[in-house]
């Protein structure tokens, strides 16, 4: 199975080397996968044990741990069934109330949501920046760092890690954390249908098809979607269908393999761009000018394989091999003339091997972890002038290619009854190259390389079975993506010269526990960041974000949450964020920034959540969320106002005989807030605001039949 894996990523690799337009079709290669992988071909090994006999609790460290035994700050999020209830349109949904991480940007699905964690992210134009996310193991972050989350419907999700605070030293290439997520697994019954369908105001439709099983060693489940709305403000509306197969085999009694296909379409989403405050203030439903001007926008489809094979070879020993591709078909249009449409077809491939060993140092248990991951990402981009929304002129032609190796390890060693030593380190080597294809303005091909290790050190105190002390101390290292090297503001083409990888020491200590059902967390840290990303605009070309390095910043807060145990079908949880984040040192245009405040983040923020469920099948929830004012530049001019949302949800569930039917109703934006649901942080003119919709309506109806 091995040898198998190697040469299909041997050969979508080979590919990226190919001649400039040469795309070789992956959907070809899927049906050479499942041929592989059929369930005749595991019926040789007639049994349905597990490979990993442990309960399966945390596996974002890259091997399965107890939360207790983690010297991190790290929320785990299991698929509620009231999760069921939700529109389905953004991760958010899922990971409400988790302290440290701030979400944005959920009604602009050409932008995609913005997650920061600790503050870094907050400041990404686009995308997800500096946090690494895996979904079943798959690595969506490409190998320059950037991550796309249209590709994941979050009512797919059965469970969300969140590492909150860096992790550099397992996954490299982030400074604030990673986010691990494990969809839906095949149910134990033969064959069950889920469908669900939710609507809602503004021409919000979501129908969903969930379908699995299990036969013997054999488990599948099959998930589509199709999502569209026309959107609250003007120019926002959205269509994408997304599918997914996920096969599970247990090849022998100690291994077993995963085949993941992905495949996404979008053929429209509309750009309604940002507002300045006076604009918002006469109609926040406007588009921008500008945006319907040039008609912003952008069509994608995107094919992905993963397959993944895990062999125990002895007691305590197991070796994991994960390979992955990927083809991403790219369109769009900003808001300007010059290079305003942009159009890539982008190719990625990745290998990640890791052997885990369970063995005693000095008779005390340890488990030594060690493995590299390789990743390989070519874009063959064009950008032509952008005609008041038609095509015009090429402006760019370049192939882009980013490779990377991260060889890491990692040592957990229960040095004491009650202390646990956690040692990790990765070195980290990325070369990026650029073939310019448009030579009229002259030849910018070039290349660079990167390369830093990161370390970290942490210790687990635990004061009794259920609660623990834990420090963690850890350097971070967080190259540009290619986007952010090639937007260069002095050029049409190549690399922007001064801009450098961004480097962190983070330091963290908290206290986590589980008394009678009650369970809360509270973390403090530090972290001191060099030369930090940070994105900015030219009035010439609005929309189109350019990035320069900050000196030196500093961050330091406060994350805490509670969670009661369920009382007469009642529970609820309440979480705070401090977050004071500052520039220590940064000059832009002989302007010193020092002590300024980072944008994009606010000060405080609570959350609340109050859940009931009725023997009787009623049930209800009541979420509350308090963001206090926050900057939206770095000058520290403009500022967003603090909001309240809130949605209430309730409803009726109904279980007989291998049938469940549902019927919910939900109000978002409950108290009606006028509230930005976006900010473009250093947005040139002003524009800055993106509003969110007042209090709106959806519902829905959801089943689950037990076929046979």
């Amino acid at each position: 199975m091995l040898i198998i894996t190697v040469l299909i990523t041997h050969f979508f690799c080979l590919g990226f080397f190919s001649r400039t337009r040469f795309l070789p079709d992956f959907r070809a290669a899927l049906p050479v996968l499942l041929l592989l992988t059929t369930p005749g071909w595991a019926q040789n090994h007639q049994t349905t044990q597990s490979v990993i006999l442990d309960p399966i609790n945390i596996s974002a460290t890259r091997s399965e741990r107890s939360p207790a035994q983690i010297p991190n700050s790290i929320t785990q999020i299991r698929r509620d069934p009231q999760q069921n209830f939700q529109p389905g349109a953004t991760l958010d949904e899922f990971a409400r109330g988790t302290p440290g991480v701030f979400f944005q940007n959920q009604f602009n699905f050409t932008q995609d949501l913005r997650i920061a964690i600790r503050g870094f992210g907050a400041r990404s134009p686009f995308g997800v920046r500096g946090i690494q996310m895996r979904v079943d193991g798959i690595p969506q972050t490409l190998p320059d760092g950037q991550t796309q989350l249209d590709s994941i419907d979050p009512s797919l999700i059965e469970r969300m890690d969140i590492v909150r605070g860096p992790s550099a030293a397992l996954y490299g290439n982030a400074s604030g954390g990673l986010i691990d997520i494990t969809t839906r697994e095949a149910p134990a019954d033969k064959f069950v249908v889920m469908p669900r369908q939710v609507f809602g105001q503004y021409g919000y439709l979501k129908s969903e098809l969930f379908m699995g099983g299990r036969s013997g060693n054999f488990g599948y489940s099959l998930y589509g979607s199709h999502l569209q709305q026309d959107g609250w403000r003007n120019h926002s509306a959205m269509q994408n269908t997304f599918s997914q197969v996920k096969l599970n085999f247990q090849t022998s009694t100690h291994s077993d393999l995963m085949l993941v296909l992905r495949e996404l379409y979008s053929p429209l989403a509309k750009d309604p761009g940002a507002l300045t405050s006076a604009e918002v203030q006469t109609n926040p439903r406007q588009a921008s000018t500008r945006n319907v001007q040039y008609n912003a926008g952008e069509e994608i489809r995107q094919e992905e394989v993963g397959i993944r094979f895990r062999q125990r070879l002895s007691a305590g020993k197991e070796f994991t091999v994960t390979a992955h591709m990927l083809h991403r078909d790219f369109q769009s249009r900003q808001p300007f003339f010059d290079g305003g449409q942009v159009q890539f077809d982008r190719l990625v491939g990745g290998l990640m091997m890791q052997f885990v060993n369970d063995h005693e140092l000095f008779n005390r248990p340890n488990r030594f972890l060690i493995g590299v991951d390789y990743g390989i990402q070519n874009d063959d981009r064009q950008r032509f002038n952008n005609n008041f929304g038609v095509r015009s002129a090429l402006n760019l032609s370049q192939i882009e290619r980013v490779q990377s190796i991260g060889p890491f390890v990692r040592n957990e060693w229960n040095i004491a009854d009650k202390l646990d030593l956690v040692l990790g380190g990765r070195w980290d080597w990325l070369q990026y190259q650029v073939k310019d294809q448009f030579k009229i303005d002259g030849n910018e091909s070039g290349s660079r390389t990167v390369s830093q290790g990161s370390g970290s050190a942490g210790l687990v105190y635990h004061l009794n079975d259920q609660q623990q002390l834990y420090a963690h101390v850890t350097s971070v290292f967080e190259a540009p993506t290619t986007t952010e090297l090639l937007n260069n503001p002095a050029g049409r083409g190549g690399f922007n010269p001064n801009l450098n990888a961004q480097t962190s020491l983070s330091n963290e200590a908290g206290f986590r526990g589980n008394t009678a059902g009650f369970q809360y967390d509270t973390a403090l840290f530090f972290i001191r960041t060099w030369d930090e990303i940070t994105p900015f605009e030219l009035t010439s070309s609005p929309g189109r974000a350019f990035f320069r390095n900050a000196g030196q910043s500093r961050r330091v807060g406060v994350e805490s949450r509670l969670a009661t145990p369920e009382w007469k079908g009642l529970r609820g949880e309440i979480s705070y964020t401090f977050s004071d984040f500052a520039f220590d040192k940064y000059v832009v245009n002989d302007i010193n920034l020092k002590g300024n405040v980072f944008p994009g983040i606010p000060t405080h923020r609570w959350e609340g959540l109050l859940r009931y469920s009725h023997p009787f099948g009623f049930f209800g929830q009541l979420h509350v969320h308090r963001v206090g004012e926050f900057y939206v530049n770095d000058f520290n001019t403009a500022t967003n106002p603090a909001y309240n949302l809130g949605q209430l949800l309730f409803g009726w569930e109904l279980k007989r005989n291998g049938f469940d039917g549902s019927l919910f109703l939900g109000v978002n934006n409950l108290f009606d807030a006028q509230y930005n649901a976006n900010t473009r942080v250093n947005a040139a003119l002003g524009r800055y605001y993106e509003p969110g919709p007042p209090l709106n309506l959806f519902g829905g109806i959801r089943m689950r039949v037990v076929v046979f």
